[in-house]
């Protein structure tokens, strides 16, 4: 085995390209049980030498097969698409209904972890120390926007939907990152999940939002949770800012959904971070995947305004929809994710009165009757964040700020031992034909 030193020396190129190799999915890397240090097999770095720079576009006949570095999954003939396995990861598990990450239950990590603790745990494998933790936080609640993320939020205007917000920043975050200094993934990654906030506040300049908050009694809270609620409201009750903590970490991570696996395709094809959250971000867009807090938002919104639950529930059976909020195909026996978040929401009550909560359980209720189906996350995380006082549309937003510490873990994993993930179709048009040039009549 050799240190990345030693393999970079062996190949001729700086250390940066090594660890390119490695992300590209040409060389392999390896752990020691102690420690952190990655280490490299001799016959693949042998095996490597004679490789043309990236740069010249080549790639020498020395490089190994495509069958050791791309992932080709097929669909089974007789099993659900929804079934197919494409990778394997060591960042969450569902396992007969249960979700953890890195083996803790999501129980335990909502009730006592953190939204910092999380992402340390996302990113690294185990759970932070307090020191490790508040450098975490620090380190987030510290950046700034750059000015090329301040002129691209300024083109698309304040009015823009968070999600777009957010889309539009990481490019300029991107090009923006070409002009500082060297940094690790990490340091990246807190930069991102650091931005969010003040994109979803809307802020518009290096500081503060423009948003003039209201005075405050008592200190900021700390970390991200406070941050938003800080730019985007003013005054922050410590219980608020604890029970957003608990909405972010329940929507931190959640195996391989579209949008992380949107970050994985494109995290294994060497792109950055910056590429990987984007192309979750464009797939959460969709009203399918991350359209679903909106469109719960919108039946809260008929609701308030005189129309019946009864005619509303009606009108999406008759439309063939099911009613936004609800069912989902890895709980069938409920999502455990909005159980926790109910209970967020019922102490809620005790400051932000009862009615948005007792609205929501008169809809889970009347659907499980007509339906037979519960509540999945989107449906009490959009009552959670409603009932805090976010504005419309922050539901969606404050869901992508919390899985984007699961979308940055799922790219950190793939470029580690990365492979380039390339599914295959079933193919079911016409059989084999053989063109035929019009003739001259035609």
């Amino acid at each position: 085995m050799l240190t990345a030193a030693e393999a970079a020396a062996r190949l001729g190129v700086k250390l940066g390209t090594l660890y390119a190799y490695v992300s590209r999915g040409w060389l392999k890397s390896y752990k020691r049980k102690v420690g952190r240090q990655a280490l490299y097999r001799r016959a693949d770095i042998e095996a490597l030498r004679g490789v043309s720079m990236p740069e010249r576009g080549r790639r020498a006949r020395s490089l190994p097969d495509a069958s050791s570095w791309v992932t080709i999954a097929q669909p089974r003939a007789d099993g659900p698409p929804s079934g197919v396995i494409v990778a394997e990861s060591a960042v969450s598990s569902i396992i007969e209904g249960r979700l953890a990450y890195r083996g803790f239950p999501i129980e335990e990590l909502v009730a006592s972890a953190t939204f910092e603790d999380v992402c340390w745990l996302l990113w690294n494998g185990e759970p932070p120390s307090s020191g490790q933790a508040a450098a975490l936080r620090d380190q987030m609640s510290g950046v700034a926007l750059p000015p090329a993320v301040v002129a691209a939020l300024a083109a698309v205007g304040h009015d823009a939907p968070p999600l777009l917000r957010l889309a539009i920043m990481m490019p300029a975050l991107a090009a923006s990152e070409q002009h500082r200094p060297a940094r690790t993934q990490i340091e990246q990654a807190a930069t991102i999940i650091g931005m969010m906030p003040l994109v979803i506040a809307g802020a518009s300049d290096e500081g503060p939002s423009d948003r003039t908050p209201r005075a405050s009694s008592s200190a900021v809270p700390p970390g991200i949770a406070g941050g938003l609620l800080r730019r985007t409201l003013g005054d922050v009750a410590p219980g608020d800012r604890a029970a957003l903590d608990r909405v972010l970490v329940a929507c931190a991570e959640h195996e391989l959904n579209a949008s992380t696996f949107a970050a994985r395709v494109v995290a294994s094809t060497g792109a950055d971070l910056y590429a990987s959250v984007l192309a979750a971000l464009c797939s959460l867009s969709g009203p399918i995947h991350g359209g679903a807090c909106d469109r719960i938002e919108q039946m809260f919104a008929w609701l308030a305004t005189g129309v019946k639950l009864d005619a509303l529930l009606a009108d999406f059976a008759g439309k063939h929809l099911l009613p936004p909020g609800f069912g989902h195909t890895i709980y069938p026996n409920g999502d455990p994710r909005a159980a926790l978040l109910k209970q967020v929401a019922a102490e809620l009550t005790r400051r932000k009165g009862k009615r948005l909560y007792e609205t929501a359980l008169k809809i889970e209720d009347a659907v499980a009757r007509r339906e037979g189906l519960r509540p999945n996350l989107d449906f009490y995380l959009t009552v959670c964040v409603r009932m805090l006082g976010l504005p419309p549309g922050s539901p969606a937003a404050v869901f992508a700020l919390g899985r984007a510490a699961g979308w940055i873990a799922h790219s950190l994993e793939q470029y580690a031992d990365n492979r380039l993930i390339r599914p295959r179709m079933r193919y079911r048009g016409s059989p084999i034909r053989h063109w035929l040039a019009p003739s001259p009549d035609r």
